[in-house]
């Protein structure tokens, strides 16, 4: 009977792992500089997402905040791309929260700069 426990236990927890939702990817990318200002976010998870919030933030400019629209999130998906508003040069940080297929908060963050 503990073999058949033991078994069921390896067999799920990999699965439970998996239960959260993961980014795929987040362009602009991490600890990258770009010549040219990006005009939009975009971020892929594995699978379907609510967007609850993503912020892009100025750290050259003491963190200030650019305001970025959400308003046509309303639905779960995959992908999603967020216009940017024209951004100088400096460095920046997204920050994003999104609720997974199976109810938990999922969250990140990506730095990035434009010289």
């Amino acid at each position: 009977m503990l073999k058949i426990f033991l078994s069921f236990l390896f067999i799920l927890i990999p699965a439970l792992s998996y239960s959260h939702s993961q980014l795929i990817e987040i362009i602009p990318k991490n600890n990258v500089i770009y010549t040219k200002s990006p005009t939009e976010i975009k971020l892929k998870f594995r699978s379907e997402v609510k967007l609850v919030r993503a912020d892009l933030n100025n750290i050259s400019n003491k963190d200030k905040k650019i305001k970025l629209d959400l308003t046509s999130f309303k639905k779960r998906s995959k992908e999603f791309t967020i216009p940017i508003p024209s951004i100088s040069l400096g460095k920046y940080y997204i920050s994003w929260r999104a609720l997974s297929p199976d109810g938990h908060i999922i969250k990140g963050r990506s730095k990035f700069e434009v010289k």
